[in-house]
């Protein structure tokens, strides 16, 4: 399949940073001040010494294994998403100064996305239900929604995929683990994405 041509992907990395900087500005404003939180409570957990770092560094680390395993499973029960694989042609990197824009969208993501959807609003949907486990399925729901340009088998896929960060996240009572995961992995991705495209394994 023949790649879709962007002369510069910059201008599009800038705005869909600046997209996730508004959303957290304005959950941060309209939800979290009026509420008396900050952005350290909704992102709960703390690292005391060296100790808890890496101990959620690991737990990131196999958590990825878990997701990777979800993902390789969904693509086996749902087959070749061709509207995924259009999103990567467009999105992922070709330069060397896109790849170094794509680390910087990649971590602002997984901050944000993280901090909105497994902080805000699954807590959110506790306090309204009473019910954690409904909570991971409503917070993934709209998560999963909100990835619809990736067809449904995409918005499918990625709803598994929140509930899994969801889950984590009251597990761990923290979005640290999740938060490093998400960033590394959608680093990564566009890496990956990036060299297969450039070696036509799309």
């Amino acid at each position: 399949m023949a790649t879709m041509h962007v002369r510069t992907r910059l201008p599009l990395y800038a705005v869909m940073v600046l997209f996730e900087l508004i959303l957290l500005g304005y959950v941060w404003l309209l939800g979290l001040r009026p509420a008396g939180k900050s952005l350290r409570d909704i992102i709960g957990g703390k690292w005391i010494d060296w100790g808890d770092f890496w101990l959620d560094v690991g737990i990131a680390g196999l958590f990825w294994m878990a997701v990777a395993g979800m993902l390789f499973a969904m693509q086996v029960a749902l087959g070749r998403n061709e509207a995924a694989v259009k999103a990567l042609q467009l999105l992922a990197p070709r330069t060397y100064a896109e790849m170094i824009f794509w680390v910087i969208l990649s971590v602002t993501a997984g901050f944000v996305e993280e901090l909105i959807f497994r902080g805000y609003l699954q807590r959110q949907f506790f306090a309204w239900t009473g019910r954690i486990g409904l909570a991971v399925v409503l917070q993934a729901a709209v998560f999963g929604a909100a990835h619809l340009y990736q067809g449904w088998k995409g918005a499918a896929t990625i709803t598994v995929y929140g509930a899994l960060f969801g889950i984590l996240a009251a597990w761990r009572k923290s979005l640290r683990p999740g938060i490093m995961q998400h960033a590394a992995q959608d680093t990564v991705a566009g890496l990956v994405g990036s060299f297969a495209l450039r070696h036509h394994y799309f």
